[in-house]
């Protein structure tokens, strides 16, 4: 039985900005069936992660075809949240510009500084409730630098989205630094 692609009916558009400079780092559109879809429109081939209604998971690599990665709850079954996707912000040269593309949300992150030995990343996820993250282990900390989370109206299941900013951080000694 094959499926109809039904029109996207919310979109979000989160960009990543360094002075004037606007890239689009990652693109999170919701169907009629709340089936969810991230991805990151960069020159080359693009990975797109999609949560489905189902509750199935898939990731696609190109022009390739979807790999299953994993089944989990219905959005309206999650009470707290399902990671869907993360990428670091070290491919910013390799973005496409935003050039004002509609949206139903734009969300900007200014692009973190470096500072020493961390990772700065973007994650997005879907559910009910978002706690920022944050933890400690063997020498590394991960520390939630900025978090916004929308609430898709349209959405059957009031679906929720969380886009964080998160910052893996450690020196050399295993002590800890500031994030």
């Amino acid at each position: 039985m094959s499926r109809t692609k039904t029109a996207d009916r919310y979109i979000a558009r989160i960009n990543l900005t360094s002075g004037s400079d606007v890239r689009r780092f990652c693109e999170v559109h919701i169907d009629d069936s709340d089936d969810v879809y991230v991805f990151q429109p960069r020159k080359g081939g693009s990975v797109k992660v999609s949560y489905h209604e189902s509750g199935q998971r898939h990731l696609k690599i190109g022009s390739g075809p979807a790999m299953f990665v994993m089944h989990s709850s219905r959005p309206e079954w999650i009470r707290t949240e399902e990671r869907l996707w993360s990428k670091s912000f070290e491919n910013f040269a390799s973005l496409l510009p935003y050039n004002g593309e509609a949206a139903d949300a734009v969300l900007e992150i200014e692009l973190p500084s470096a500072a020493g030995d961390t990772i700065a990343f973007a994650q997005v996820s879907v559910g009910q409730f978002f706690d920022p993250e944050g933890w400690t282990m063997d020498g590394v900390r991960q520390a939630t630098l900025r978090q916004k989370i929308v609430c898709v109206r349209e959405s059957p299941s009031q679906l929720r989205l969380c886009i964080r900013v998160l910052r893996l951080s450690q020196d050399g000694d295993g002590r800890i630094t500031s994030g």
